[in-house]
Parts: structure tokens; C-alpha cells; sequence
């Protein structure tokens, strides 16, 4: 009787472990991260242009959204709408009226999002997988269509320090990719320089 309860607990143990494998494996978070960690410059300077528009967030077809992507982009996009448009809405205030006025059209694009909740994170720990996002953000001369630049900007949350954190650092992702993308446009303006990508190397 012994032996069969030894063997009837191995068992047990055997069927949790494949378990635990198997919700780990379809957990798994699957983005298509940056080739480079950084950006090219743009094909000119920003302050080329007079006059700014930023886009929504564009969520077509191309956006794989996985688990929590919509809470992911519609927080992106409050900070975006602070943040980004509080930018250029300065520029587009100061600057002097042009009988040629060129207009730049700054458009970020969903290429994945997954972003793990609060509860399941606190609940599901390590194995709920990790957050990430990745945008790509399009400016784009508004007369002729020419593609001015095209960066691409990406931000991860660990599981296991979002674990520890009950979720901290998977908000706190959302913060630094909305700041990415407005340092960039900043930074892009006087001088054409690109900028970082969000892909860490690690030797």
C-alpha cells in the first residue's frame, strides 16, 4: 500500500509538471521585435515641416493583438495624446505662417501588443507570460505622400520582476514606449539623428 500511494503521488506530480509546462508554453508571448537597437535618422529634419499632425494609433489588420492588447494601446494612446500631442501642438503654435506650408503626419502602428492584468498577474504569477509592445511609427509629408521616416519602437515587461511587482513593470512599459516615441519626435527635429529602438543586446 505504501508503494502504490509513492507511486500514485509520482504520478501526480508528473501530470502537474506537464501541466504547468503546457499553460507556460500557450502563455508564451510572441512579438516581432526590432532587428536593430537603434533607429536610421529620417530622410530630413523635422523642423523642415510647419505644421504637425499625430494619428490614433492604427489597430488594422496587421496588429497582433495577443491577451490585454486593447487596454495596452488605449493606455499608449492617452499618454500619446499628452505627451506626443502636447509636442507638437507647441510646434504647431509656434510656428511662423508659410505661404508653403509643408505638413508632416506622425501615425503609430500596432505590430503587437500583449499586456497581463493586474489579477492575473498577481494570481498567475511568472506563468502568465511576459507583456511587450512593439509600434511602429510612420511620419509621412502630407502633400506627397513621401514616407519622411518609418522607427520602430519596442518595450517588454519580464514575468518574473512583473511578478515580484504585482504588475508595476507591465504598466510601466506602456509609459516608456509612450516616452520613446516623443523623445524620438523631439530629438528628430533640429537635426535628423534617429534613435533608439528599445532592443537590448546582451553579450
Amino acid at each position: 500500500m505504501i508503494f502504490k500511494k509513492t507511486k500514485n503521488k509520482n504520478k501526480t506530480g508528473v501530470i502537474v509538471g506537464i501541466g504547468m509546462i503546457v499553460l507556460m508554453a500557450g502563455c508564451a508571448t510572441k512579438v516581432k521585435m526590432p532587428e536593430n537597437t537603434q533607429n536610421p535618422a529620417p530622410s530630413e529634419a523635422f523642423s523642415n515641416f510647419s505644421k504637425f499632425e499625430v494619428k490614433p494609433i492604427n489597430q488594422g489588420p496587421g496588429c497582433d493583438k495577443q491577451r490585454g492588447a486593447d487596454n495596452a494601446l488605449s493606455a499608449i494612446q492617452e499618454k500619446l495624446d499628452n505627451r506626443l500631442g502636447g509636442l507638437v501642438t507647441a510646434w504647431n503654435t509656434a510656428a511662423p505662417a508659410k505661404v508653403n506650408e509643408r505638413k508632416l503626419i506622425i501615425e503609430p502602428i500596432c505590430s503587437n501588443a500583449k499586456l497581463i492584468s493586474p489579477a492575473a498577474r498577481i494570481f498567475g504569477g511568472v506563468f502568465v507570460g511576459n507583456s511587450a509592445v512593439v509600434l511602429n511609427v510612420r511620419y509621412t509629408d502630407a502633400a506627397t505622400g513621401k514616407l519622411i521616416a518609418e522607427p520602430v519602437f519596442y518595450q517588454h515587461a519580464n514575468m518574473m520582476g512583473s511578478g515580484y511587482s504585482f504588475g508595476a513593470t507591465d504598466r510601466d512599459m506602456l509609459d516608456r514606449i509612450a516616452s520613446m516615441i516623443t523623445t524620438y519626435t523631439s530629438k528628430n527635429y533640429e537635426n535628423a539623428v534617429g534613435g533608439p529602438t528599445g532592443l537590448e543586446i546582451k553579450n
